[in-house]
């Protein structure tokens, strides 16, 4: 016990040394990731910035597991508590980069030393509903999926009369980067069963979840139960619960945090309100089959938006199969009208004309560089 103890000092003193001298350094580039599910998302710039600033691109997780490989990246783990909060306050560097929401209103402060605190989308849902009121206020550069961000977030600085933000058309790069991996699609009876992380605890698995995936399995299908990061990290025995209950050949509850093999190998995909849906209808071209007997809002003033709706509502409404409760025990049908009404050539002209740069993420971020980073 003594010499656990004795351990848990030295390497928080070692991770302490260790922001010390990033402080020291002040890199060029840092990337702060809560944890490994949330690389993916940024990939894309971490590679371009470490080859053309070798050296000068730091990679700093939460998470031990979570490290960049194969690239010119300083990797650090930082934990959680008094050493994440000590980074933040104490960092220093040209340009942050983070996916987490709500900067200066949680633990996560803003300091001086910081010249630009640079967010990057890790879904490609609108602004105004399932993120929190001030969920992007305190950003100095946003890195837009398409003008439907860009209005969106420019409405709210009109409205609150907020400081005007840097807003990049830069387009999704976790598209991009899935297009790059992606293999052969194939056609099998899996159903990918996604929902939502929801604060409000409205979603599948907490409402309906047993009675869908019952009635799934019950059908011969098999079944990739795919929770959320979120719902993992907070509901352990919960999803050990849903584990134990539905073990067996067709039952596969799937935690990877590379989420391709499950999208490629699906042959639909059931979700409440994930942005994972529109991942999956964009680039594999299946369809996704929404229950929808609630709705996840997470910004308290949703209702200011009323001129523009969600983009996954759009899509839901124009590529998605709704079907509610008193529908389960017609699941087997509906996966079959689903793909029936699924519409794969009008979904390339809806990406085309709703999210910026498909392909060349990367390249405009090279010719627009000046403009994004200090």
């Amino acid at each position: 016990m003594l010499k656990n103890f004795s351990n848990k000092i030295k390497n928080f003193f070692h991770i302490f040394n260790e922001i010390n001298n990033i402080r020291k350094k002040k890199p060029k580039f840092i990337f702060y990731s809560e944890n490994k599910s949330y690389l993916k998302y940024g990939y894309l710039i971490i590679e371009f910035l470490s080859k053309k600033y070798p050296g000068e691109v730091y990679y700093i997780s939460s998470d031990n597991n979570d490290k960049v490989e194969d690239l010119n990246v300083v990797n650090i783990y930082i934990g959680q508590g008094f050493l994440l909060q000590y980074f933040f306050k104490s960092i220093a560097t040209d340009n942050l980069f983070m996916t987490l929401t709500d900067l200066n209103n949680n633990i996560i402060k803003k300091n001086r030393f910081v010249k630009n605190y640079i967010y990057f989308f890790h879904g490609a849902v609108s602004t105004t509903r399932v993120y929190t009121t001030t969920a992007f206020d305190n950003y100095d550069t946003i890195l837009c999926n398409g003008e439907y961000q860009i209005k969106e977030i420019q409405q709210r600085e009109d409205l609150k009369n907020l400081k005007r933000k840097r807003l990049i058309k830069s387009g999704f790069f976790y598209f991009d980067y899935l297009k790059d991996k992606i293999n052969n699609i194939k056609d099998s009876s899996e159903i990918l069963v996604a929902p939502s992380w929801n604060k409000n605890r409205l979603n599948f698995i907490n409402e309906d979840f047993e009675e869908i995936l019952t009635n799934l399995l019950n059908k011969g299908f098999r079944v990739r139960f795919r929770p959320h990061p979120e719902t993992i990290k907070r509901s352990q025995s919960l999803m050990n619960l849903y584990k134990d209950k539905f073990n067996g050949p067709n039952f596969n509850f799937d935690n990877n945090s590379e989420n391709l093999e499950a999208l490629q190998n699906a042959k639909c995909l059931i979700t409440d309100n994930s942005g994972i849906s529109i991942e999956y209808m964009v680039l594999f071209k299946k369809p996704v089959i929404f229950y929808s007997d609630f709705d996840k809002i997470h910004n308290e003033s949703f209702e200011m938006y009323k001129d523009l709706e969600p983009i996954e509502d759009t899509i839901k409404d124009k590529f998605g199969y709704e079907f509610h409760k008193h529908e389960i025990n017609k699941i087997e049908k509906i996966i079959d009208q689903a793909i029936t009404k699924f519409d794969q050539k009008e979904i390339d002209n809806f990406l085309k004309d709703n999210f910026y740069n498909n392909g060349n993420t990367v390249e405009y971020f090279d010719k627009n560089f000046s403009k994004i980073c200090f």
